[in-house]
Protein backbone atom coordinates (compact mmCIF):
# COMPACT_ATOMS: atom_id res chain seq x y z
CA UNK A 1 0.00 0.00 0.00
CA UNK A 2 1.32 3.43 -0.99
CA UNK A 3 0.16 6.99 -0.30
CA UNK A 4 -1.01 8.64 -3.52
CA UNK A 5 -2.42 11.96 -2.30
CA UNK A 6 -2.40 14.21 0.77
CA UNK A 7 -4.91 17.04 1.01
CA UNK A 8 -5.38 19.59 3.79
CA UNK A 9 -8.47 21.83 3.73
CA UNK A 10 -9.19 24.63 6.22
CA UNK A 11 -12.84 24.85 7.25
CA UNK A 12 -14.80 27.34 9.32
CA UNK A 13 -17.82 26.13 11.29
CA UNK A 14 -20.34 28.24 13.17
CA UNK A 15 -20.88 27.70 16.89
CA UNK A 16 -24.18 27.21 18.69
CA UNK A 17 -23.04 29.64 21.39
CA UNK A 18 -20.11 32.10 21.44
CA UNK A 19 -16.85 30.62 22.73
CA UNK A 20 -16.44 33.24 25.45
CA UNK A 21 -13.38 32.90 27.68
CA UNK A 22 -10.78 35.12 29.29
CA UNK A 23 -8.80 34.95 26.04
CA UNK A 24 -11.40 35.76 23.40
CA UNK A 25 -14.93 35.38 22.15
CA UNK A 26 -15.95 34.04 18.75
CA UNK A 27 -18.98 32.68 16.93
CA UNK A 28 -16.93 30.36 14.70
CA UNK A 29 -14.07 27.87 14.85
CA UNK A 30 -11.51 27.16 12.12
CA UNK A 31 -9.99 23.70 11.79
CA UNK A 32 -8.13 21.82 9.05
CA UNK A 33 -9.36 18.49 7.66
CA UNK A 34 -6.71 16.11 6.28
CA UNK A 35 -7.47 13.48 3.63
CA UNK A 36 -4.88 10.84 2.72
CA UNK A 37 -5.50 8.49 -0.22
CA UNK A 38 -3.74 5.24 -1.09
CA UNK A 39 -3.38 2.99 -4.12
CA UNK A 40 -5.28 0.28 -2.24
CA UNK A 41 -8.48 2.30 -2.35
CA UNK A 42 -8.30 2.99 1.40
CA UNK A 43 -8.38 6.61 2.52
CA UNK A 44 -7.87 8.18 5.94
CA UNK A 45 -9.25 11.28 7.64
CA UNK A 46 -7.43 13.54 10.07
CA UNK A 47 -8.09 16.88 11.72
CA UNK A 48 -6.10 19.53 13.54
CA UNK A 49 -6.47 23.12 14.67
CA UNK A 50 -6.31 26.38 12.75
CA UNK A 51 -5.65 27.15 9.10
CA UNK A 52 -1.88 27.82 9.01
CA UNK A 53 -1.26 24.08 9.36
CA UNK A 54 -2.70 23.41 5.88
CA UNK A 55 0.28 24.92 4.05
CA UNK A 56 2.76 22.97 6.18
CA UNK A 57 0.94 19.71 5.49
CA UNK A 58 0.70 20.23 1.73
CA UNK A 59 4.06 21.92 1.13
CA UNK A 60 6.37 20.22 3.65
CA UNK A 61 4.82 16.92 4.71
CA UNK A 62 3.05 15.73 1.54
CA UNK A 63 6.25 15.45 -0.57
CA UNK A 64 7.76 13.26 2.17
CA UNK A 65 4.67 11.06 2.41
CA UNK A 66 3.84 10.40 -1.24
CA UNK A 67 4.79 6.89 -2.36
CA UNK A 68 5.32 5.68 1.22
CA UNK A 69 3.48 2.92 3.05
CA UNK A 70 0.96 4.63 5.37
CA UNK A 71 1.23 1.82 7.92
CA UNK A 72 4.86 2.72 8.73
CA UNK A 73 3.80 5.45 11.12
CA UNK A 74 7.08 5.96 12.97
CA UNK A 75 9.13 6.09 9.77
CA UNK A 76 6.77 8.69 8.34
CA UNK A 77 6.92 10.74 11.52
CA UNK A 78 10.72 10.83 11.35
CA UNK A 79 10.54 11.99 7.75
CA UNK A 80 8.31 14.91 8.71
CA UNK A 81 9.48 15.86 12.21
CA UNK A 82 12.81 15.81 14.06
CA UNK A 83 13.06 13.17 16.78
CA UNK A 84 14.02 15.90 19.29
CA UNK A 85 12.49 19.20 20.39
CA UNK A 86 14.61 22.06 19.07
CA UNK A 87 13.83 24.96 21.41
CA UNK A 88 15.56 27.33 19.00
CA UNK A 89 13.00 26.50 16.32
CA UNK A 90 9.83 28.50 17.07
CA UNK A 91 8.03 26.87 14.13
CA UNK A 92 8.28 23.43 15.72
CA UNK A 93 5.05 23.58 17.82
CA UNK A 94 3.06 24.56 14.71
CA UNK A 95 4.64 21.72 12.74
CA UNK A 96 3.83 19.33 15.59
CA UNK A 97 0.21 20.48 15.48
CA UNK A 98 0.20 20.13 11.71
CA UNK A 99 1.45 16.57 11.92
CA UNK A 100 -1.33 15.64 14.34
CA UNK A 101 -3.81 15.84 11.46
CA UNK A 102 -1.61 13.58 9.33
CA UNK A 103 -1.06 11.08 12.13
CA UNK A 104 -4.77 10.71 12.87
CA UNK A 105 -5.38 9.98 9.17
CA UNK A 106 -2.64 7.33 9.21
CA UNK A 107 -4.29 5.60 12.18
CA UNK A 108 -7.61 5.72 10.31
CA UNK A 109 -6.00 3.97 7.33
CA UNK A 110 -4.40 1.35 9.57
CA UNK A 111 -7.72 0.53 11.23
CA UNK A 112 -9.45 0.24 7.88
CA UNK A 113 -6.66 -1.94 6.47
CA UNK A 114 -7.16 -4.54 9.22
CA UNK A 115 -10.97 -3.99 9.39
CA UNK A 116 -10.92 -3.03 13.08
CA UNK A 117 -12.13 0.02 15.03
CA UNK A 118 -9.27 2.24 16.04
CA UNK A 119 -9.67 1.57 19.77
CA UNK A 120 -8.98 -2.13 19.06
CA UNK A 121 -5.91 -1.26 16.98
CA UNK A 122 -4.68 0.80 19.93
CA UNK A 123 -4.81 -2.29 22.14
CA UNK A 124 -8.48 -2.78 22.91
CA UNK A 125 -11.00 -1.10 25.17
CA UNK A 126 -10.07 -0.66 28.83
CA UNK A 127 -13.47 0.97 29.42
CA UNK A 128 -16.73 0.76 27.43
CA UNK A 129 -17.04 4.51 26.91
CA UNK A 130 -14.56 7.36 26.66
CA UNK A 131 -15.31 9.52 29.74
CA UNK A 132 -16.10 13.20 29.20
CA UNK A 133 -17.01 16.02 31.57
CA UNK A 134 -19.78 18.50 30.87
CA UNK A 135 -17.67 21.39 29.61
CA UNK A 136 -18.71 24.97 28.82
CA UNK A 137 -17.47 28.40 27.96
CA UNK A 138 -18.83 31.24 30.05
CA UNK A 139 -21.46 33.68 28.80
CA UNK A 140 -20.68 36.60 26.54
CA UNK A 141 -22.42 39.47 28.29
CA UNK A 142 -21.41 42.33 26.03
CA UNK A 143 -24.03 45.02 26.47
CA UNK A 144 -25.71 43.26 29.39
CA UNK A 145 -25.22 43.07 33.14
CA UNK A 146 -22.79 40.41 34.35
CA UNK A 147 -25.05 39.90 37.34
CA UNK A 148 -27.08 37.66 35.01
CA UNK A 149 -24.12 35.31 34.54
CA UNK A 150 -24.29 33.20 37.74
CA UNK A 151 -27.91 32.09 37.38
CA UNK A 152 -27.66 31.54 33.63
CA UNK A 153 -24.48 29.49 34.03
CA UNK A 154 -26.17 27.44 36.74
CA UNK A 155 -29.08 26.76 34.38
CA UNK A 156 -26.64 25.73 31.66
CA UNK A 157 -24.79 23.45 34.09
CA UNK A 158 -27.98 21.64 35.07
CA UNK A 159 -29.07 21.28 31.45
CA UNK A 160 -25.73 19.88 30.26
CA UNK A 161 -25.11 17.59 33.22
CA UNK A 162 -28.60 16.16 32.90
CA UNK A 163 -28.32 15.58 29.14
CA UNK A 164 -24.82 14.14 29.29
CA UNK A 165 -25.06 12.18 32.51
CA UNK A 166 -21.73 13.73 33.46
CA UNK A 167 -20.12 13.51 36.88
CA UNK A 168 -18.28 16.83 36.47
CA UNK A 169 -19.08 20.31 35.19
CA UNK A 170 -16.15 22.45 33.96
CA UNK A 171 -16.36 26.03 32.77
CA UNK A 172 -14.33 29.14 31.98
CA UNK A 173 -13.64 31.88 34.53
CA UNK A 174 -11.63 35.13 34.53
CA UNK A 175 -13.61 36.74 31.71
CA UNK A 176 -15.87 38.50 34.19
CA UNK A 177 -15.07 40.06 37.55
CA UNK A 178 -13.80 37.90 40.39
CA UNK A 179 -17.00 38.64 42.31
CA UNK A 180 -19.01 37.32 39.36
CA UNK A 181 -16.87 34.16 39.15
CA UNK A 182 -17.27 33.53 42.88
CA UNK A 183 -21.04 33.88 42.74
CA UNK A 184 -21.16 31.70 39.60
CA UNK A 185 -19.41 28.83 41.37
CA UNK A 186 -21.80 29.18 44.31
CA UNK A 187 -24.88 29.20 42.10
CA UNK A 188 -23.67 26.19 40.14
CA UNK A 189 -23.02 24.31 43.38
CA UNK A 190 -26.51 25.13 44.64
CA UNK A 191 -28.03 24.01 41.35
CA UNK A 192 -26.05 20.79 40.92
CA UNK A 193 -25.99 19.68 44.53
CA UNK A 194 -23.06 18.10 46.37
CA UNK A 195 -22.39 15.06 44.17
CA UNK A 196 -21.30 16.67 40.88
CA UNK A 197 -17.69 17.85 40.79
CA UNK A 198 -16.97 21.41 39.64
CA UNK A 199 -13.77 22.50 37.87
CA UNK A 200 -12.76 25.83 36.33
CA UNK A 201 -10.28 27.11 33.76
CA UNK A 202 -8.85 30.63 34.14
CA UNK A 203 -6.64 30.53 31.02
CA UNK A 204 -3.79 32.15 33.01
CA UNK A 205 -5.76 35.40 33.24
CA UNK A 206 -6.04 35.88 37.00
CA UNK A 207 -3.45 37.95 38.81
CA UNK A 208 -2.08 36.27 41.94
CA UNK A 209 -4.26 38.48 44.14
CA UNK A 210 -7.36 37.72 42.07
CA UNK A 211 -6.65 33.99 42.16
CA UNK A 212 -6.19 34.09 45.92
CA UNK A 213 -9.46 35.94 46.43
CA UNK A 214 -11.29 33.48 44.19
CA UNK A 215 -9.81 30.39 45.85
CA UNK A 216 -10.29 31.78 49.34
CA UNK A 217 -13.99 32.18 48.61
CA UNK A 218 -14.85 29.00 46.67
CA UNK A 219 -11.77 26.75 46.62
CA UNK A 220 -13.55 24.21 48.82
CA UNK A 221 -16.11 23.69 46.04
CA UNK A 222 -13.56 22.91 43.31
CA UNK A 223 -12.16 19.59 42.13
CA UNK A 224 -9.58 21.39 39.98
CA UNK A 225 -8.50 24.80 38.70
CA UNK A 226 -6.68 24.99 35.38
CA UNK A 227 -3.84 27.50 35.02
CA UNK A 228 -5.13 30.21 37.37
CA UNK A 229 -2.10 32.43 36.66
CA UNK A 230 0.55 32.71 33.95
CA UNK A 231 3.42 31.37 36.08
CA UNK A 232 3.91 27.72 37.02
CA UNK A 233 5.67 28.87 40.19
CA UNK A 234 2.67 31.00 41.15
CA UNK A 235 0.31 28.10 40.39
CA UNK A 236 2.42 25.92 42.69
CA UNK A 237 2.18 28.45 45.51
CA UNK A 238 -1.59 28.63 45.09
CA UNK A 239 -1.72 24.82 45.25
CA UNK A 240 0.29 24.85 48.47
CA UNK A 241 -1.72 27.61 50.11
CA UNK A 242 -5.25 26.51 49.20
CA UNK A 243 -5.03 22.77 48.60
CA UNK A 244 -7.06 22.91 45.36
CA UNK A 245 -5.66 20.60 42.65
CA UNK A 246 -4.07 22.57 39.80
CA UNK A 247 -3.66 21.53 36.17
CA UNK A 248 -1.49 22.92 33.39
CA UNK A 249 -1.15 22.55 29.63
CA UNK A 250 2.61 22.22 30.07
CA UNK A 251 3.51 18.69 28.94
CA UNK A 252 7.28 19.19 29.22
CA UNK A 253 8.07 16.93 32.14
CA UNK A 254 11.61 18.29 32.50
CA UNK A 255 9.97 21.61 33.34
CA UNK A 256 7.27 20.05 35.50
CA UNK A 257 9.87 18.30 37.66
CA UNK A 258 10.64 21.76 39.05
CA UNK A 259 7.01 22.10 40.15
CA UNK A 260 6.09 18.89 41.98
CA UNK A 261 2.95 20.39 43.54
CA UNK A 262 1.17 20.70 40.19
CA UNK A 263 -1.19 17.75 40.06
CA UNK A 264 -2.45 17.39 36.53
CA UNK A 265 -1.51 17.81 32.87
CA UNK A 266 -4.14 18.71 30.28
CA UNK A 267 -2.97 17.92 26.77
CA UNK A 268 -4.48 17.89 23.30
CA UNK A 269 -4.03 15.80 20.18
CA UNK A 270 -3.03 18.97 18.32
CA UNK A 271 -0.50 19.99 20.94
CA UNK A 272 1.08 16.55 21.29
CA UNK A 273 1.27 15.78 17.58
CA UNK A 274 -1.32 13.03 17.50
CA UNK A 275 -2.50 9.85 19.16
CA UNK A 276 0.73 7.92 19.79
CA UNK A 277 2.53 10.75 21.58
CA UNK A 278 -0.58 11.50 23.64
CA UNK A 279 -0.69 7.91 24.89
CA UNK A 280 3.01 8.08 25.69
CA UNK A 281 2.69 11.29 27.68
CA UNK A 282 -0.32 9.99 29.58
CA UNK A 283 1.80 7.02 30.66
CA UNK A 284 4.71 9.24 31.69
CA UNK A 285 2.35 11.43 33.72
CA UNK A 286 0.94 8.38 35.52
CA UNK A 287 4.44 7.09 36.30
CA UNK A 288 5.22 10.47 37.87
CA UNK A 289 2.06 10.47 39.95
CA UNK A 290 0.13 13.01 37.89
CA UNK A 291 -3.19 12.73 36.13
CA UNK A 292 -3.41 13.46 32.42
CA UNK A 293 -6.54 14.25 30.45
CA UNK A 294 -7.48 15.81 27.13
CA UNK A 295 -8.70 19.34 26.70
CA UNK A 296 -11.13 20.44 24.04
CA UNK A 297 -10.06 22.68 21.17
CA UNK A 298 -13.59 22.82 19.70
CA UNK A 299 -12.98 19.70 17.64
CA UNK A 300 -15.13 18.68 14.71
CA UNK A 301 -16.20 15.10 14.09
CA UNK A 302 -12.90 13.61 12.91
CA UNK A 303 -10.79 14.73 15.89
CA UNK A 304 -13.71 14.00 18.21
CA UNK A 305 -13.75 10.41 16.95
CA UNK A 306 -10.00 10.17 17.61
CA UNK A 307 -10.50 11.46 21.17
CA UNK A 308 -13.26 8.91 21.70
CA UNK A 309 -11.21 5.92 20.53
CA UNK A 310 -8.26 7.11 22.60
CA UNK A 311 -10.41 7.56 25.69
CA UNK A 312 -11.66 3.98 25.34
CA UNK A 313 -8.22 2.45 24.77
CA UNK A 314 -5.77 4.43 26.94
CA UNK A 315 -5.63 3.14 30.51
CA UNK A 316 -4.31 6.43 31.90
CA UNK A 317 -7.07 8.63 30.44
CA UNK A 318 -9.50 7.68 33.20
CA UNK A 319 -10.36 11.23 34.30
CA UNK A 320 -13.17 12.72 32.14
CA UNK A 321 -11.77 14.68 29.22
CA UNK A 322 -13.11 18.05 28.16
CA UNK A 323 -15.55 17.97 25.28
CA UNK A 324 -17.29 20.67 23.26
CA UNK A 325 -18.89 18.68 20.44
CA UNK A 326 -22.24 20.10 21.61
CA UNK A 327 -20.91 23.62 20.95
CA UNK A 328 -20.50 23.31 17.14
CA UNK A 329 -23.42 23.60 14.71
CA UNK A 330 -22.07 20.94 12.34
CA UNK A 331 -19.30 18.42 12.96
CA UNK A 332 -19.04 17.78 9.17
CA UNK A 333 -19.56 14.03 9.69
CA UNK A 334 -22.29 11.87 8.17
CA UNK A 335 -24.92 10.82 10.64
CA UNK A 336 -24.53 13.67 13.11
CA UNK A 337 -22.26 14.14 16.14
CA UNK A 338 -21.39 11.51 18.72
CA UNK A 339 -22.97 13.25 21.69
CA UNK A 340 -21.96 12.66 25.31
CA UNK A 341 -24.45 10.42 27.06
CA UNK A 342 -24.16 8.53 30.36
CA UNK A 343 -20.94 10.41 31.04
CA UNK A 344 -19.14 9.37 27.89
CA UNK A 345 -19.09 8.29 24.26
CA UNK A 346 -18.70 4.79 22.79
CA UNK A 347 -17.19 4.46 19.31
CA UNK A 348 -19.13 2.34 16.82
CA UNK A 349 -17.86 -1.04 15.65
CA UNK A 350 -16.67 0.35 12.32
CA UNK A 351 -13.15 0.18 10.82
CA UNK A 352 -10.70 2.96 11.63
CA UNK A 353 -12.16 6.12 13.12
CA UNK A 354 -15.62 5.02 12.06
CA UNK A 355 -16.54 8.36 10.48
CA UNK A 356 -17.02 9.70 6.96
CA UNK A 357 -17.18 13.29 5.78
CA UNK A 358 -20.51 14.85 4.95
CA UNK A 359 -19.30 16.16 1.59
CA UNK A 360 -21.95 18.86 1.31
CA UNK A 361 -21.36 20.23 4.81
CA UNK A 362 -17.58 19.97 4.26
CA UNK A 363 -17.80 22.02 1.05
CA UNK A 364 -19.92 24.69 2.75
CA UNK A 365 -17.45 24.95 5.65
CA UNK A 366 -14.48 25.17 3.26
CA UNK A 367 -16.23 27.91 1.27
CA UNK A 368 -17.04 29.75 4.50
CA UNK A 369 -13.35 29.74 5.39
CA UNK A 370 -12.39 31.13 1.98
CA UNK A 371 -15.05 33.82 2.24
CA UNK A 372 -13.90 34.95 5.67
CA UNK A 373 -10.14 34.77 5.05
Amino acid sequence: MKITAVKATPVTVELIRPSASAMSCSNVITRTIVEIETDAGISGLGETGGADVAAIITEKFAPQLLGRDPRERMSLRRLCLPHYRDYGMPRYPLEMSSYAGVEIALWDILGKSVDLPLYRVLGGAVRPRAPFSSYAFTLDVAGTDERDVPLKMAELAVQQVTEMGASMFEFKVARHSVDCDIETVREIRRALGPDIEIAVDANMRYSVDQARRFLRAVGSELANIEEPTSSLAECSRLRADFGVPVSTHCADFDTLQQHPLLDNVVGALDQQGGIARTMELAGIAAALGRRYWLRSCLELGVAWAAMTHLGMACLHLDRPAQGLIHWVKDDLIKGGPWLIREGGVAAPELPGLGVALDKEAFAIAAERFERRS
